[in-house]
């Protein structure tokens, strides 16, 4: 795309438009309605929100060309044609006129014009960030989320058509936080193509400029969100992908429940939901030197049923650690195997070699190699998830949070970066 024919230039010639704003919203109403309709053509009711606009096809007179007539030609217009740059820019100042307010909002504009890039000739994604500047955060958290459920097929209407152009347009992003987005979902989506393009979007000229750790810089960590060569690190944040999950119990609590046999039952139940029902809690963690923020989401069957963002002051956090669950408790386990194969097959040796049983030796040997060898297993258990922590944040007022399958080196990273009392 030339510098002429940019979304800034676009908005330049529109500023100083008579009509610049007028046109955006006609486009934003007609752009809108065709995905909502899903309708690939967006000329259906141009005449009449025209005239609701007092313009005429004149009025409409830009040096990328007619608005109206671009709008009436749909997807006939080329791919990088001036006209075409001109409709994406004005659908990007129409969201900018009127800004979605709070997640749910994000998340339907974001949708549509998702839907309007893959199966309409207007992509508003690529003048995002010059329409709105940093209120396009929020739209690219939502775009991020769109891939997400696309990569779990619970956007059909979408498609994976539809994940691959979001991906690109996280990766064409100056926005730190769409580059945030793409750090986060290179380990998190399954479809080789988005990961690829996603992967693009941490090639050198683009990786952050005060990574320490290789890994993270290699866009291979669970945090991201660094400045990207901005030269400000007072303003970095770091993302930690993980999942929701029950912070820690006190003692008391926590020998209540497990002599009461409720603890139990809470378990069984979350392994119910987590594989019968697809009962998901996904959630990512903000860490900057003023405070964190938790972006979480509850689906089930693959479908988000809420997402809520809580954020929390660094003046109102008591506590933010990171702690690895069980460390030995295989072990442990495998200590308390061994010792019970060694008791019961050593006592059926003897017995065996008292009776001259050659079934009974046998069998104490088999049971002596079987208690060695689940002792070696389950020492060595923790080696699958070596690394795997959880992030525990306790607030002075509210309850406490916990994001599990976090890996530490990337949390202790990220927590570095909030301030020390």
């Amino acid at each position: 795309m030339t510098p002429e024919h940019s979304p800034h230039a676009v908005l330049d010639e529109l500023a100083g438009h008579p009509h610049g704003d007028d046109l955006a919203r006609v486009v934003h109403t007609a752009a809108f309605a065709a995905a909502d309709e899903r309708r690939s053509t967006l000329e259906s009711g141009l005449a009449e929100l025209v005239d609701r606009a007092g313009l005429s096809v004149a009025d409409a007179e830009t040096r990328y060309g007619n608005a109206i007539r671009a709008l009436e030609r749909g997807t006939s217009e080329g791919a990088g044609s001036a006209t075409r740059v001109l409709l994406a820019t004005l659908l990007a100042r129409g969201v900018a006129l009127s800004p979605p307010e709070g997640v749910e909002a994000e998340g339907r504009v974001a949708e549509a014009l998702v839907w309007l890039a893959t199966y309409t000739s207007v992509d508003a994604l690529t003048a995002l960030d010059a329409a709105l500047g940093e209120r396009a955060d929020g739209l690219w958290r939502a775009v991020a989320a769109l891939v997400r459920r696309a990569d779990q097929g619970a956007l059909p209407q979408l498609g994976r058509a539809g994940a691959i152009l979001a991906a690109a347009a996280l990766r064409a992003s100056p926005s730190p936080a769409a580059r945030a987005e793409a750090v986060a979902l290179v380990e998190e989506v399954r479809d080789p193509i988005v990961r690829s393009l996603l992967r693009d979007a941490l090639s050198p000229g683009r990786r952050p400029s005060h990574a320490p750790d290789a890994a993270l810089a290699e866009g291979r960590g669970a945090a991201g969100g660094d400045v990207w060569a901005s030269g400000e690190p007072d303003r970095a944040s770091a993302r930690l992908s993980g999942e929701l999950t029950p912070p820690p119990r006190g003692p008391v609590q926590l020998v209540l429940l497990a002599a009461t046999g409720i603890l139990f039952v809470l378990h069984l139940g979350r392994l119910a939901g987590r594989f019968l029902l697809r009962y998901r809690r996904p959630a990512a963690l903000d860490v900057g030197p003023r405070g964190v923020t938790v972006r979480s989401r509850t689906e089930l069957f693959g479908r988000v049923l809420r997402e809520r963002e809580t954020y929390i002051p660094v003046e109102s956090l008591l506590r933010a650690t990171r702690e690895v669950r069980y460390p030995r408790l295989g072990l442990y386990a495998g200590l308390v195997a061994l010792g019970l194969g060694t008791y019961v097959g050593v006592s059926l040796l003897v017995d065996g070699a008292r009776a001259g049983s050659p079934e009974l030796l046998g069998m104490g040997a088999l049971v002596f190699a079987f208690g060695a060898a689940l002792d070696f297993g389950l020492s060595h258990l923790g080696t699958a998830s070596r690394g795997r922590c959880r992030v525990v944040l306790v607030p002075r007022k509210g309850p406490a949070l916990a994001l599990g399958g976090i890996e530490r080196d990337a949390a202790d990273l990220a927590l570095a970066r909030l301030p020390r009392p």
